[in-house]
């Protein structure tokens, strides 16, 4: 049998570069285990995926967050449980796609789902004294 191969690969929800939020974005970190073909050395010699699976896997990503994009930009607002509910749903696709559309057969598994990142579950600012806080921080001298 060959030797089997972890990868683990990170689903940033909103795509691209965290920076541009100012905060760490939310990501599902999914850690896989195979075998060759379905895993494969770059040319540091660390496993990754074949070109095909990975190609797929972004292809899921894509499309989850295309099918949440609405949902996520309302995300953080006074509704806790439809923010949880858009998480977990989001979750829940994503595994269910990543099992039916690219695992193999005795060659590529899921090993783990975690989560990480900053997930604003709650923010009020239209509250008054958050308002009075963000203006005395925008009055702060340029120089501090």
């Amino acid at each position: 049998m060959s030797e089997v191969l972890t990868v683990l690969r990170e689903f940033d929800l909103f795509g691209g570069d965290s920076s541009q939020y100012g905060i760490e974005t939310p990501k599902i970190n999914a850690q896989f285990v195979g075998v060759a073909p379905a895993m494969v050395f770059d040319v540091h010699n660390q496993p990754k995926l074949a070109r095909q699976t990975e190609r797929q896997l972004r292809t899921i990503e894509n499309e989850i967050r295309d099918q949440f994009h609405v949902e996520m930009v309302d995300m953080g607002g006074g509704d806790i449980n439809q923010t949880f509910q858009v998480f977990q749903a989001m979750i829940t696709i994503f595994k269910q796609r990543v099992e039916k559309e690219l695992l193999i057969d005795n060659q590529l598994e899921l090993e783990s789902l975690t989560t990480s990142g900053e997930w604003l579950l709650f923010w009020h600012e239209d509250a008054p004294l958050v308002k009075a806080k963000q203006q005395q921080q925008e009055n702060l001298p340029k120089d501090f």
